[in-house]
């Protein structure tokens, strides 16, 4: 993924709307009715792709299930069962 900065300069439109350039729409793969997550970061907005939070939450999940030597089957299996304890983390609040 190249790590270049490309800026286009976009009007406000009534309640908040603008359009996202056709060439960063194209790139990014995002279509009609595409869910965008909006974050702000000091002074400046941030869009990107939904798919991307579902994608990284998808390979975190993988790498989990390769880290305890899980099969996805398993794992669903086993929480239909409710053949399952619960730890709780400290390190997450």
């Amino acid at each position: 993924m190249s790590k270049r900065v490309i800026s286009k300069k976009v009007q406000m439109r009534e309640r908040g709307q603008f359009t996202i350039p056709v060439e960063f729409r194209r790139r990014l793969d995002i279509k009609d009715n595409s869910l965008l997550r909006v974050c702000e970061i000091g002074r400046a907005l941030v869009l990107y792709p939904e798919n991307t939070v579902v994608n990284e939450l998808a390979r975190q999940v993988e790498y989990g299930l390769k880290q305890a030597d899980l099969k996805l089957e398993e794992l669903l299996s086993e929480l239909r069962e409710g053949n399952h304890e619960y730890e709780i983390d400290p390190d997450i609040s």
